[in-house]
Parts: structure tokens; C-alpha cells; sequence
């Protein structure tokens, strides 16, 4: 053991010049950019007053403050920290007179920025929602932070598209309000709010969008979370309440299983159903697990269903199980025992759950047996038992004397009326091991919190002369001072008032110096998270629907206060988009110093608190060890942001208060049914606080409000709980309506009328249809219903009191788009009227057309031009949605869309490479156009470094890679080229290893023929490759790009590039040819000229656009199908065409080849498939470097026809160039005239749906769906898939990967259990759903012409619907999208099953 000097933690030596006397200094061990940095300077024992400078140094600040310290006190120092640049720093302190001695440590830079958080009103929006937002920054203090750097927010759809851009963001006392309205049609799925200050993301905060229906009712499990197994039986209560807080009647299907924490489904699976009335309750036997040996947590599942509307609302819970009933815990015991010398042992007894065990008779044993042979052999018989009663804390002291003098070691074992626990070991004091009698830190106070007075006790075995206390908080000192203790004294109580500074953990350091030695101890103390602001709403509990409501807020003035209130309904569904406690308090441990690294092991200062401590005084510390462990003190990580409190927001207050309703009789109309009701910013208060006055919406459930409150001097604060107003009537009528129908289908819309009056009424419920936007039928029988012209129909009904009853009115829509449903309820002595909408959309498959054009003003002021839009004529009638978008980057959605460039899913180890290729791209551009994106450039990283290791799952042990991996017999020749040439271009921007690029290009060279040719020597998805030229001429490319490895490979190149010159003049195959193209081209061989002669040749050309494409021509009416379809095959021609060109021509001359790919693009920026998009990107990027892009500012004016309506403008310039800027137009319109004037380049997109109720003309696939006899409720689905090839050559060929997407019938979802009978189809290798699970996506690795494959759909019934229109389900190539097949099958639904009462006509009469 060495003794040396501990000086700061690099472990310098001090010079030691005429010190007499000892110093310390203490500081924070981590120095942070614009912050307080605190010393404390000491002087433990010297002659006399010492004059001490103190000083931090760096690269870009240098500060020095001289103080005089008396002997035995504490000064305080303190450094204002401004901006710092990065590098080393250290703190010095010098004594100049008295003491005298220079020492100095390493300090940890750190540049923690400013918490941001964001808050939405929702977590989930609808199509057409309002989406708001409020973003605040706050510093250390919690205070509003200053951003000095401009602020810019993001939002990003569904597929990474970049649609609305807030730049140069003003902040309001820390804090931005923002807002987003969603179109119509807008992309599904997850979409982003991201903030940069200065071009680097600080935060970002997702939300979805999808079509949903808001829960009505609340489910909740109570059980005790611990239960005994002796107990025999988990109790569980199932709770069910209607979010205006009455109970809910149905019943409740319970399940509970092992709960492994993976899918795992144990054979002991109970299930229960009990009836429901607001609660029900249910037992279940664990009698079983009585014997087990091990017993994992116990998860219950609850699913109700509602017996009004059969809506059904789940709930689970885990709960753990113990063969114990106590759990026995050391509490209090020493270290180390001495012989024969006694020494107290606490134990507490606990209950499983945690609870101290109180006043029982019964007692703890205690039992020390010899546990010197503790890894070999089970406990010995022989020990030395103790008693002790249990006090009312579930403590039980023991003292204990232990005397056997052979024994070193002692296992310590508890037990307490039948529970035993091993709780420990206790070894004998060995005088070597121990340096001096340990100092401790002892918390008196049970819970700190703010305001109240924090005590605890500095304790030692020896007398404390005096000590020095420092308390650390958020990365600095917040409070140190010098304590004399009376002589004599073994233990000192402190007392002190935490500050806010404190929260949520402070940690106290305490050291002084006796005998020339530095003795300390550190404790970290947790305080409540309470905030030093506060905000108060008081709101009133209920209210009625349309009422005026006041709302008190109580905060410091000159707050900023931001409020937000919505439907507790939307909180079921999903939450996390309101700011929590938790998060905002996690965000401040990032603040904490930690000590600079060191080598050695031990205990040593600062290792809890962070502090760096000079002193002269000694401190043994081990150094001499081979342990070179890093210690990481106090990871000072920022913690990931996860909002996780419940409690979201609405709309913004805006509007006169209304006047109130005239008291007839008249049932007031409710029509007001938001999912959002505040949201509401107040930038400055005054006073303590403000009042609100807003109407209520007409909803019957309970409005949640929270609320913050920001404060420049108090920092932030949130409402503890949220406030709920319950909105209530005590009779109402409620609809029970899916997300949309499809136009024409027939709907039972249910209705619900709730009597909670104390008396049975007899209602008489109207639906009118006097705006005759829908048609009333009844059902003659189960396929026959006749409309009935009447403008209102009538039920009547009895309603129990405190019940609610259900009838249907069944109707079919009449147009797209929402429909009014109007219902009113009346009784002698309460009525409701409500006006509800039902979301009605065409029929049909939607078909989705994109037209782009490409802009260049670079020689010419100003471009017109005109769109048009061909939809044909038997479209569905309303069901057209067209926009106009541009975009100034061309390559703009590609960089929005790294993460979701294909449409198509992917999955092999060939799509896995989309995941991979057009990462290295998107680098190479921004690289070579100049682009700073340093959020795309990491997350192209990242995807690359994810892509690549993922690639490697794909490889086999010769260096080879293919589709599925090891589990193919070979390697593709292909896929290997593949691999080899897209890692060369990663190793740029991501580690790859040259062994494995070695092993590839050494793979390929062993499988060359001697002509030269390589050739194929696995399995292919993508047949189009299958041809020795293409294939030869593909790996050429691999050999080219890996260019310093040329000459090793010199020869098999050589031959290689014979061989694609030899082939050539013997082939007219475009894609061979095209491929062959680029090879000759970098092979400068001068075969390429005239490869590329004949090329041009067989061009395609029309409208100032050019491209090449196998297919043959068609004319007439014909060539009208598909032509907006991608052909996949073309745009990989086409693409190898330009890069051949692009490799000696200047990019003028490719204008018109650039302008017909960019047609192909889809909207997310790829093409539509793997291959294309690759191939595609790589010549667009290529192209990009040679024009430059997104640079420039122009103003493109443009107008629709045949409306004619006004011109409207968009303005590209450099700042928004990477904005999809879209503008939605009419349904009527087909035609766009635009020009542009300016200067740079930008993209227009005529972007177009519609759908069709046809099938295709030229299927190459066959689909036969049968649907099977099934409960009404689960549909049955058996659907056949065979492969077709229409060519003559293709008739034994296999097809490529096929992708089969099932939609299914309005008002059905999937099945999630029933995935796995269609996985286990030979041929399947994957299955998924989409759309809300109502849509079944299956891949097959590839189909045999003859080979039916059936897949087993199942799904079942969510909504009451009948006559549906006919599903479809695609089959479709994935390489060769024109090759598809689409069927459309339909459910028997009986009229009868959805009618009621009068509109079940004759033919329904149930036997």
C-alpha cells in the first residue's frame, strides 16, 4: 500500500515549499460553459493567516482570484464561467504567504446545453386535426434558458417529409407556441417536431396520426401487487367507468399467466369471464406453484366488453409472487466483528410488500454459522443462535458477542416465523485490511424537502476535532463551511436549509486533516422533487354540457403560464404528450461534476460527490494495481427524454362568451365534441394569478386540465394533479360510430340512450334526415333492403332508471366526405339532441400518380409549362385528391426520407442494402454539394453503421453473402458484387473492414470463368440479372470501385473487361448492355462508344423526356394504363444509361433522362423497389454534383383548371429549399399551367389519387379468395395465390419476391394470433399488418407457375356494418410492380344481423 500525497486526482505531487500547516482546496471536478464554478479554500492547522490564489485556466479563459484565509476556516471563491472552447482546463491554487505551495488538478470540460421539452395537446390526431405545440428551454435553475443561437423547428410527416419549417423562432420568457394544420389526406403514421438551436437537434417529440375511434370507458385491475403463494388465490376487482365517472355494464373475459417477459405462453393459462356492473370480481388458484422452484410475476388481463355497444377496453397488471411471507433485511450491522467484544446487529422484518412488520409476539432468530467454506458444501448444523423481539418499526436489535477464535468469517442467517433469509456475511477485524476507524455520515431527516430544515450527523469511532462540510448540487458547491466540534466528541449534528439548488440530489463531502492524514466520507442525499414555483388550478368538478367555466390560476407573478385541457378519452388512447415532473427533474442530473480519471482502485474524495480535492495532507491510495478501470463518477450523461405524464391539451381560447340558452323545452343541441378544449398560453401574469372564462364542448366525460407555470426568477413549476370537470346531463344520447364507411355501404348507427334520473322513462328516439345526405332502409330479408324516402324515423324505447339502452336507425351515405347524423331523444322528462358526423369515403382501390418535372433557370429567366392530370373516366366519382408541391432541393425528399425511401417493405439480405445504399449517397452529396446537415449526416451514419452489421448477418464463411444468409446453400455472385461495392463506398463515412471487403472480391475472382465471365452460384430474387453480361459486367463495377485494389486483381479484371467487350456486339438486352455501359466506361475501353451509340439507338423519347425501357411499345388507348406505374426494370436501365453518360458528357446534355426519372420517383423520393432506387439515387446524386442544387431563389406562379381559379405563388430560396411545399387543389381539377422566374433549380410535383372499382387488365398473378362459414362475428378467409407468367420464356421460371396485401372489409381488424398460421405457409417468409391492423401484408420468397399456395385469414367483426363493399387483395411482383393481380371478395353480412326492431322487415323475422 503506498502512501502518497493525494493532489487533485492526477495524483501530482505538491510542492511542498516551507509549508507548515495543512491546506485543502475543494472544488467541482467538472467545469461547465456559461455556469458558477465554486471553491472552497481551507487552512486546517498553520501558524498563521495564509494569502492563497486561486485560478482556472484554459484554452479560452484564465481567471485568478487571491484570498486570505485564517487558520482553521473555510473561504468561499467564486468564478462567473463564461462560453468556453474545448480543450483542458485546471484548477491551480497557489499559496503565497503563510502556506506556501502551488497544486493543481485536471479539471472535466463539459458543454452541457440548455433542457428542451416539448409539449403537444395530443399524442394521436386525426386527418384534419389542429396540431399545437409549446416548446420551452429551460436552464439549470429551471429558469428560462438564454438561447443566443437562432432556434428552428422541424415537423416531418409520416415518411420523413419535411412540411412545415419554423425558422429564427422568438421565445416568450423561455417558452415557443407553435401550431400545424394536418390536410385531409395526410401521411399516416409517426410524425416528428424536432428543435435545432444553430443547426444542431436538441429535442424532438413524436406523435402519431391515424384514424381512430376515442374510447368512451376506463378499465382498471386492483389486486395486491405481492401475494404469498401459501395464500392459494390472486383476488383481482375489475373496474369499469365511463369517463363522466358512472359505471359501465358488460362483462369481463380475465386471463392470467406466467408472465416470462418474453412471448412465452405457459400451458397454466386461466381464464375467467364474470359479469360487470362498474366492477366484478375474480379469483384465481395458485394452489399449483405451491412447490415450484421458481416463480416468475403473475400478469392479469382484462378485456370488457360493453354490453350496450359490445366496445370493448382492456387493462393489465403484474403481480409478483414470494414463497416467503417476510423478507428479513440487514438494517444496521458493523463491518467487522472483534473477538469476544460485543457489537450491535439490526434486522428489519418486512411484509412482501414492503411494509415494516409491527407489533407481533413472535421473534427474529439470528444464526452465525461458519462460513469459511461458503462455494463448497451446504450450510453446517452447527451455529450460534440469538432471539430479539420486533419493535413497532419492524426493527429487532440484537447484541451479539462472538468468541470462537478459529472462525474469520460468519454466514448470518435470519428467520422469522417460517420465512429464513441469508442476509449476509460478517468477517473478523483483520488489523492490515483496516487503515483507521471509519467517519460516517448519518441522515436524520427521513424525507428533505424544501422549506424545512435538513439535519445530520457527522459520527467516527475516534474523537472528530473539527471538520469541513461541502454540499454539491447540479455540478457546483452550494454551500461549505468550517465546524469546530467540542473536544471530545465522537459525533456532531449539522442543520441546514436546502435550497432549490438542491433538488432533486445533493451530496455531501466532509474531510478533515488529524495526524497528517486526510480523513473523509460523502453521503448523497435525495430531496422531494418540488419545484420552487408553484401553480395552482381550480376549476369546478362538474359541469353541464356548454356551460361557462371559470378557472382560478394561483402562480408568481411574471410567469409565463401555458394550459391545456381534453377529453380524458383521448388520454386513454395514448399519452405522453404533456411535460412530466420527472423528466424536467432527470434533465438536472446532467448538470452533476464528476472527478477526472485515474488509474489505481480504492476509496478515495470525490468519488460520489465529483470533487477535486488539493491538499498537502497524506492519503493512502492504491496505485500500484494492475486494475485500470476507468472510474466513470457520476455519469454525467444527459438523460433521454421520455415524457411519460398523463395529461395532454386544446384548442385556443378565441371568442365573446355566449348568451345563455332561453329556457324552454326544447332539448338543447349538442354538436360541439372536440377532443381538445384548451389550450391556452398567458405570456405575463400579474398579481398571483388570473381567471379564465371558457365554455365547455358538449361531450358527456371529463375534462383533464394541467397546466405550467414558467418564472424567470422561481424557475418552472407543474400542476401537482391534474383538475377533471366531469360534464354530465342525467339524460343523454350517445352514437357509437366507427373512424369512416365507405359511400353506399349500409350502416346500422347505434344509439345509446343513458337514463341516470332516478325513474324508469319511456323515450321516443327521431333520426332526421331533412338535408337528405343519406338514404333510410330497412332489410325485406338478408340481402334485400329498400330505401325508404322518409325525412325521420322513430323508435321508441323504455329505459330503465340508471341504465342505458341501445337502438339502430340503418342508413346508406350518399357522398363522400361527413355526414350530419341528427338525433334527438325525448321523455316526459328530460331530452338530448345531438348532431353527430360520420366520416363517409369513396369506394374502390386508390391509385396513386405522381408527376415531377425538373426546373433549371441557370440559362434562361423564366420556364411555363403545364401539367395534366389523367384520371380516367371510370374513377370512382369524388374520390380524386390532387396536390401541387415543389420542392427547391432536388434531391430534398431523398434527404427527408432516409429511413423510408422505398415504398415496399424490405427484408432480405439484398432490401436490407435500401436500408444501406442510399445513406452513402445522401453523404456524398451533401459532401459534394457543400450542404451542412450535421442531424442528416449523423443519422445517415448511423443507419450506415446499423445497415452494415445488419449486412453481415447475410455472410457466409467463403466471404460470399445471400438473401437469407447461412440458411441458403450458396453465396450469390451477384449480391456478393453487391455488397463489396457498396461497403468500398461506406468505408468513407463509416468503419468497414477490409478483411471483409478482401474476402468478397477474393469470393468473386475464385468463381470466374476462364473466358473471363462470372457467373451466378446462388439463388436470385431479381431474374432480370440472370444474364452472364449483365452479371460480368455488374461485378466489374464491385472491382472498379474498390480502385487501390485494382492491382491485385489486375488480371481477373482484365479478363473480365475482354470478355464484356467480346459480349457486346452480340446481344441487343438494353439492361445488359446499360450495366455494360458504365463498366467500359470506367474501364476506359474504347468499346464504350460505340456500346453507347447503340444505346441511343433504341431510345425512348417524348416531350423533352428519354428513356430506355424493354417493354415494347404501345399505342392507342392502351399506352394510357400504366404508364405512371414506375416499370422498375426501365429505371434501373435508364439509370445506368446516365451514369455511362454522365461519365464524359456534360449534365445538360442528360437533362431530358433526368427529367423523365424524376417522373418516376414517388413521392417519398425513391422509386419502387430496392434495385431502382439505388441505381436511380446514384445517377440523380451523380447529376447534383454536376449542377448543384438546391441553391437559388425563385417565385413559381401556377393555376388549375378547369376551374380557372386564381393564380396562387410559391417562393423557393435557399432557406426553405428542403420544404415540401404543397398546395391541396380542387377534385375537379386536371390540368396545372405554372412558370417559374428566377434563378437555381427546384422540382415541381403534380401529385394525384383517385380510386377505381376495377380489376386489373393483364394480371401475371392469380388470387382466389373463398370466404368460409364462420361466427358472425370472425371472418374466415382462405385466399389462394398462384404465379402466372405471361411471357412464353418465363413459363418455368419461378417468379420473384411477391408481396400479397389483404384489405379487409369495412368494420373487420386482424387477427394478431392468427399471423402465425399464415407465417407457417411453405413460401411465406414474413407477415405484418397495416392501417390500423386492417390491412394483412404477407411476402413470399417466390411462387412456381402451377403451385397454389393458401393462406388462412382470419379477423374479426369491431363494427356494425352490412353490405360492405367488395375487399380487395393484391398480388404483386416486387421487383416488377406492373406485374400485379387484384381480386376483391365480399362478406356475407346479413341485413338482418345489423337491424333493430321496425326496420328488420318480413324476411327477417328470427324463427
Amino acid at each position: 500500500m503506498l502512501r502518497i500525497f493525494l493532489c487533485g486526482f492526477l495524483l501530482q505531487f505538491a510542492l511542498l515549499i516551507n509549508a507548515t500547516g495543512f491546506y485543502s482546496v475543494v472544488g467541482p471536478g467538472t467545469i461547465r460553459s456559461n455556469s458558477k464554478y465554486n471553491v472552497a479554500v481551507s487552512i486546517h492547522k498553520a501558524d498563521g493567516p495564509s494569502h492563497i490564489k486561486v485560478s482556472l485556466n484554459g484554452p479560452s479563459f484564465n481567471e485568478t482570484k487571491e484570498i486570505e484565509v485564517s487558520p482553521m476556516s473555510t473561504k468561499n471563491v467564486e468564478f462567473e464561467v463564461p462560453k468556453l472552447a474545448t480543450g483542458d482546463y485546471n484548477l491551480t491554487a497557489e499559496g503565497v504567504s503563510g502556506l506556501v505551495f502551488r497544486n493543481t488538478s485536471k479539471l472535466n470540460y463539459a458543454n452541457e446545453k440548455p433542457s428542451t421539452f416539448v409539449q403537444t395537446d395530443k399524442a394521436t390526431y386525426k386527418p384534419a386535426d389542429l396540431v399545437q405545440f409549446r416548446i420551452l428551454f429551460l436552464d439549470e435553475n429551471t429558469r428560462p434558458a438564454k438561447i443566443e443561437k437562432p432556434i428552428s423547428v422541424v415537423i416531418t410527416d409520416g415518411a420523413q417529409n419535411r412540411i412545415k419549417q419554423f425558422t429564427d423562432v422568438k421565445l416568450t420568457k423561455g417558452v415557443y407556441s407553435g401550431e400545424l394544420q394536418l390536410s385531409e389526406q395526410p401521411v399516416l403514421g409517426t410524425w416528428k417536431i424536432s428543435v435545432s438551436v444553430d443547426g444542431e437537434n436538441r429535442e424532438s417529440k413524436s406523435f402519431e396520426v391515424d384514424k381512430y375511434v376515442l374510447p368512451k370507458f376506463e378499465v382498471t385491475i386492483d389486486t395486491a401487487k405481492d401475494v404469498v403463494i401459501a395464500d392459494q388465490v390472486i383476488k383481482a376487482t375489475i373496474r369499469a367507468k365511463y369517463t363522466y365517472g358512472k359505471p359501465v355494464k358488460g362483462k369481463a373475459t380475465v386471463s392470467m399467466e406466467q408472465n416470462y417477459g418474453y412471448d412465452y405462453s405457459s400451458q397454466e393459462k386461466q381464464l375467467k369471464t364474470v359479469d360487470v356492473d362498474g366492477k366484478g370480481h375474480v379469483e384465481f388458484d395458485i394452489k399449483y406453484l405451491q412447490n415450484s422452484s421458481w416463480t416468475p410475476p403473475m400478469r392479469i388481463f382484462a378485456v370488457v366488453t360493453e354490453e350496450l355497444t359490445g366496445n370493448k377496453q382492456n387493462a393489465s397488471t403484474t403481480v409478483n409472487l414470494h414463497q416467503e411471507r417476510f423478507k428479513i433485511e440487514n438494517f444496521e450491522k458493523p463491518e467487522h466483528f472483534h473477538l469476544n467484544k460485543s457489537f450491535v446487529y439490526q434486522v428489519a422484518v418486512k411484509n412482501v410488500d414492503g411494509s415494516p412488520v409491527t407489533a407481533s409476539a413472535k421473534k427474529v432468530k439470528l444464526r452465525f454459522e461458519n462460513a469459511q467454506y461458503y462455494f463448497s458444501g451446504p450450510p453446517t448444523e452447527h451455529g450460534i443462535d440469538f432471539e430479539a423481539p420486533v419493535n413497532e418499526n419492524g426493527i429487532a436489535t440484537f447484541s451479539i458477542t462472538l468468541s470462537d477464535s478459529e472462525v474469520k468469517y460468519y454466514r448470518v442467517m435470519a428467520t422469522f416465523d417460517g420465512s429464513q433469509s441469508t442476509i449476509g456475511t460478517i468477517g473478523k477485524f483483520q488489523p492490515v485490511m483496516e487503515v483507521r476507524d471509519p467517519l460516517r455520515i448519518q441522515l436524520n431527516t427521513k424525507t428533505p424537502r424544501l422549506g424545512e430544515r435538513v439535519s445530520f450527523d457527522v459520527t467516527s469511532m475516534e474523537d472528530i476535532p473539527y471538520f469541513v462540510y461541502t454540499i454539491v448540487a447540479r455540478g457546483n458547491i452550494v454551500l461549505s463551511e468550517y465546524v469546530d466540534v467540542p473536544e471530545g466528541d465522537k459525533t456532531y449534528t449539522v442543520k441546514f436549509f436546502p435550497t432549490f439548488d438542491m433538488v432533486p440530489s445533493a451530496t455531501i463531502y466532509i474531510h478533515y486533516v488529524i495526524n497528517d492524514d486526510l480523513h473523509f466520507e460523502e453521503k448523497t442525499i435525495e430531496f422531494e422533487k418540488e419545484f420552487s414555483n408553484s401553480i395552482d388550478i381550480s376549476a369546478p368538478v362538474s359541469a353541464k354540457p356548454s356551460e361557462e367555466i371559470k378557472l382560478q390560476v394561483k402562480t408568481d407573478p411574471d410567469s409565463f403560464v401555458g394550459l391545456l385541457g381534453v377529453d380524458q378519452s383521448v388520454l386513454l388512447l395514448k399519452s405522453g404528450n404533456d411535460l412530466s415532473r420527472d423528466d424536467i427533474f432527470n434533465s438536472l442530473n446532467k448538470y452533476k461534476t464528476s472527478t477526472p480519471w485515474q488509474r489505481g482502485y480504492g476509496k478515495y474524495p470525490g468519488e460520489t460527490s465529483g470533487l477535486v480535492t488539493l491538499t498537502n495532507a497524506n492519503y493512502p491510495y492504491n496505485t500500484d494495481a494492475i486494475l485500470y478501470h476507468p472510474l466513470i463518477l457520476n455519469g454525467a450523461f444527459p438523460m433521454a427524454i421520455a415524457f411519460s405524464l398523463a395529461a395532454p391539451v386544446g384548442v385556443g381560447i378565441a371568442g365573446p362568451p355566449t348568451l345563455p340558452p332561453s329556457l324552454t323545452q326544447v332539448p338543447q343541441v349538442r354538436k360541439e365534441f372536440p377532443e381538445n378544449w384548451i389550450f391556452y398560453n398567458a405570456d405575463n401574469v400579474e398579481g398571483d394569478g388570473f381567471s379564465l372564462t371558457k365554455k365547455i364542448p358538449d361531450t358527456i366525460t371529463s375534462w383533464v386540465v394541467t397546466g405550467f407555470s414558467l418564472n424567470p426568477t422561481s424557475g418552472i413549476a407543474l400542476t401537482k394533479n391534474p383538475s377533471k370537470i366531469r360534464v354530465f346531463q342525467p339524460f343523454f344520447v350517445s352514437t357509437n360510430l366507427p373512424y369512416s364507411v365507405k359511400r353506399g355501404e349500409v350502416i346500422a348507427i347505434p344509439v345509446v340512450i343513458f337514463n341516470y334520473l332516478d325513474k324508469t322513462v319511456d323515450a321516443e328516439v327521431v333520426m332526421d334526415n331533412s338535408d337528405k345526405e343519406y338514404e333510410f332502409t330497412e332489410a325485406t330479408n338478408e340481402v334485400l333492403e329498400k330505401a325508404i324516402d322518409e325525412v325521420r324515423r322513430v323508435k321508441r324505447v323504455t329505459i330503465p332508471a340508471n341504465s342505458g339502452k341501445s337502438v339502430s336507425f340503418m342508413i346508406r351515405p350518399k357522398n363522400v366526405g361527413s355526414t350530419t347524423l341528427k338525433i334527438t331523444a325525448t321523455s316526459p322528462l328530460a331530452g338530448d339532441t345531438i348532431h353527430q358526423k360520420l366520416k363517409v369515403e369513396p369506394e374502390g382501390v386508390t391509385q396513386f400518380e405522381n408527376r415531377a418535372v425538373f426546373i433549371n433557370l441557370k440559362d434562361q429567366p423564366e420556364v411555363s409549362q403545364s401539367l395534366e392530370a389523367e384520371i380516367p373516366a371510370e374513377a370512382v366519382p369524388q374520390s380524386e385528391f390532387i396536390e401541387f408541391s415543389v420542392v427547391g432541393d432536388l434531391l430534398g425528399p431523398t434527404l427527408q426520407n432516409l429511413d423510408n425511401l422505398v415504398r415496399m417493405p424490405y427484408g432480405c439480405g439484398e432490401q436490407n442494402m435500401v436500408n444501406f445504399v442510399p445513406n452513402i449517397l445522401v453523404l456524398k452529396y451533401l459532401e459534394v454539394t457543400g450542404r451542412r446537415m450535421p442531424a442528416v449526416e449523423t443519422k445517415a451514419k448511423k443507419f450506415l453503421e446499423i445497415g452494415y452489421q445488419r449486412e453481415l448477418t447475410y455472410k457466409h464463411d467463403d466471404g460470399s453473402y445471400s438473401a437469407f444468409g447461412k440458411s441458403d446453400p450458396a453465396g450469390s455472385t451477384w449480391l456478393t458484387a453487391y455488397v463489396m461495392r457498396s461497403f468500398h463506398q461506406a468505408g468513407k463515412y463509416t468503419d468497414v473492414d477490409p478483411k471483409v471487403v478482401g474476402a468478397g472480391l477474393d469470393f468473386l475472382v475464385s468463381k470466374q470463368k476462364e473466358s473471363g465471365e462470372f457467373p451466378e452460384v446462388g439463388k436470385l430474387f431479381d431474374n432480370s440479372n440472370q444474364n452472364a453480361l449483365a452479371l460480368t459486367s455488374f461485378v466489374l463495377l464491385a472491382f472498379f470501385e474498390n480502385d487501390e485494389l485494382i492491382p491485385k486483381y489486375q488480371s481477373s479484371i482484365e479478363k473480365a473487361v475482354r470478355y464484356v467487350a467480346e459480349e457486346v456486339d452480340k446481344t441487343d438486352d438494353q439492361y445488359s448492355l446499360a450495366i455494360a455501359a458504365v463498366a467500359l466506361q470506367l474501364a476506359k475501353h474504347p468499346q464504350a462508344e460505340k456500346v453507347l451509340a447503340k444505346l441511343e439507338g433504341v431510345a425512348r423519347n417524348e416531350n423533352d423526356r428519354k428513356w430506355w425501357s424493354k417493354a415494347p411499345e404501345t399505342t392507342g388507348e392502351n399506352s394510357r394504363i400504366f404508364h405512371w406505374k414506375p416499370r422498375s426494370n426501365d429505371v434501373e436501365i435508364t439509370s445506368y444509361v446516365l451514369l455511362a453518360l454522365l461519365e464524359k458528357e456534360p449534365a445538360e446534355k442528360a437533362l431530358p433522362i433526368i427529367k423523365w426519372l424524376i417522373s418516376q420517383r414517388n413521392s417519398n423520393g425513391g422509386f419502387s423497389s430496392t434495385q431502382d432506387t439505388v441505381i436511380g439515387l446514384q445517377a440523380l446524386t451523380k447529376f447534383a454534383f454536376k449542377t448543384g442544387s438546391g441553391s437559388g431563389n425563385m417565385d413559381i406562379e401556377f393555376v388549375s383548371s378547369p376551374d380557372g381559379g386564381s393564380k396562387e405563388s410559391i417562393a423557393v430560396n435557399p432557406e426553405n429549399s428542403l420544404v415540401l411545399q404543397t398546395h391541396v387543389l380542387p377534385k375537379t381539377t386536371r390540368k396545372v399551367d405554372f412558370t417559374a422566374k428566377g434563378s437555381g433549380s427546384a422540382m415541381v410535383q403534380f401529385s394525384y389519387r383517385y380510386n377505381l372499382a376495377e380489376k386489373e387488365k393483364k394480371p401475371s398473378f392469380k388470387v382466389t379468395p373463398t370466404v368460409k362459414d364462420s361466427p358472425s362475428q370472425l371472418l374466415v378467409v382462405d385466399i389462394c395465390a398462384e404465379y402466372i407468367p405471361l411471357e412464353e420464356g418465363d413459363k418455368d421460371k419461378d417468379s420473384n419476391m411477391a408481396v400479397m396485401e389483404i384489405a379487409l372489409p369495412s368494420g373487420y381488424v386482424g387477427d394478431a394470433d392468427s399471423l402465425g398460421k399464415i407465417e407457417a405457409v411453405d413460401r411465406v417468409k414474413r407477415v405484418e399488418t397495416k392501417n390500423a391492423d386492417s390491412t394483412v401484408v404477407v411476402y413470399f420468397d417466390s411462387l412456381t407457375p402451377g403451385d397454389v399456395r393458401c393462406l388462412p385469414v382470419e379477423a374479426s367483426k369491431a363494427h356494425a356494418v352490412a353490405k360492405q363493399k367488395p375487399a380487395s387483395v393484391s398480388l404483386y411482383d416486387y421487383y416488377d410492380t406492373e406485374r400485379k393481380a387484384t381480386e376483391y371478395y365480399q362478406v356475407k353480412s346479413s341485413l338482418c344481423d345489423i337491424c333493430e326492431g321496425s326496420d328488420c322487415g318480413e324476411g327477417c323475422k328470427k324463427a
